[in-house]
């Protein structure tokens, strides 16, 4: 498992912001979505190749964790975490 510099920010950024609202439930979602990237250790190709062309042909996949997408790529044995975004932002671009 690799976590891109941008996906621990994007992490970072997300505890921050729910810590401003509740650090009981900041926390709860950090442990979630650490939870569900650690997931993708055992058959990280259960999720689909995205359907935008581009992106697919990047080999790009996604987790969904609540309000929240997990984006990785499957590359041999490892998987690379490469950003964590709010679901309904405009992503393509991000990636």
């Amino acid at each position: 498992m690799k976590i891109y510099p941008a996906a621990q920010q994007d992490l970072n950024d997300i505890v921050a912001y729910l810590n401003t609202l509740s650090p009981d439930a900041a926390i709860k979602y950090y442990d979630r979505i650490v939870e569900k990237i650690g997931s993708l250790a055992e058959m990280p190709e259960r999720r689909p190749l995205l359907k935008d062309p581009q992106l697919r042909l990047r080999g790009y996949r996604t987790l969904i964790v609540d309000n929240y997408m997990v984006f990785y790529v499957v590359k041999g044995d490892t998987v690379q975490i490469r950003r964590i975004l709010y679901g309904k932002r405009q992503y393509e671009w991000m990636l």
